[in-house]
């Protein structure tokens, strides 16, 4: 076994083992030089391994990541209800990132007590479409670990899997809405221009709630697929 197979090897376990958790940063390619004292090239060639392997991401001017276990195309063929034509992730810029308690809302929509903690996490996502606002409700007891970083390199839907407990099945529900003073700010459209507020409740195996999501996008800017089967 060569040297760069023993590194890839050895993350590999780490990552199997939990060490590092789906979405969870890596150390960098000039880390783990060090970390293993061997040339960059070895490091590369352990990177490009796990990367073949699809256990790691790697994303140009960011970093490493552990990829998710769940992809945008399993969970969308899954529930076959909306699929944006394009999903993809590009520039971010967190608006609100915060625990609060869930209050009398989120205790319904996500079966816990009012007093229970959920992250509630607000940002922008800019695209070749556009802009989309994006809004995440997480209970902490379901995401422990959750790290802002992960939405750097995985879609929503690989973040919501992320979980103690795993997405088993997506609900959606869409409305046209016109956009307020904030939205027509923040999504760079006129006052009262027609918004896409796409709801997303994440469901496990037993039906329940793991995550909610709400997506804003410019409905003159935005291609959906409907599917009625």
């Amino acid at each position: 076994m060569t040297l760069f197979e023993k590194i890839s090897d050895e993350l590999s376990e780490k990552i199997k083992n939990g060490n590092y958790s789906a979405g969870e940063e890596l150390p960098n390619e000039a880390d783990l030089q060090k970390i293993y004292d061997v040339s960059r090239t070895t490091v590369r060639k352990a990177v490009d391994n796990l990367v073949d392997e699809n256990m790691v991401i790697r994303k140009k001017g960011v970093g490493l990541f552990v990829a998710p276990s769940i992809s945008n195309q399993n969970i969308l063929e899954m529930t076959g209800v909306m699929k944006s034509e394009a999903i993809q992730i590009d520039k971010q810029q967190i608006k609100e990132e915060y625990l609060r308690q869930a209050g009398e809302y989120f205790e319904k929509e996500l079966q816990l007590k009012s007093s229970e903690l959920v992250y509630y996490i607000s940002f922008l996502q800019s695209t070749e479409d556009g802009i989309t606002k994006e809004i995440l409700v997480l209970p902490l007891k379901n995401y422990p670990d959750f790290k802002l970083s992960s939405l750097k390199v995985l879609s929503i839907i690989e973040n919501m899997n992320t979980g103690i407990d795993k997405v088993s099945e997506l609900k959606q529900d869409l409305q046209l809405v016109k956009a307020d003073h904030e939205l027509a700010k923040q999504l760079e459209i006129d006052l009262g221009e027609p918004v896409f507020k796409i709801y997303n409740k994440f469901l496990d195996k037993n039906d329940k709630p793991v995550g909610l999501e709400y997506r804003y996008k410019a409905a003159m800017h935005t291609k959906y697929v409907i599917d009625f089967d």
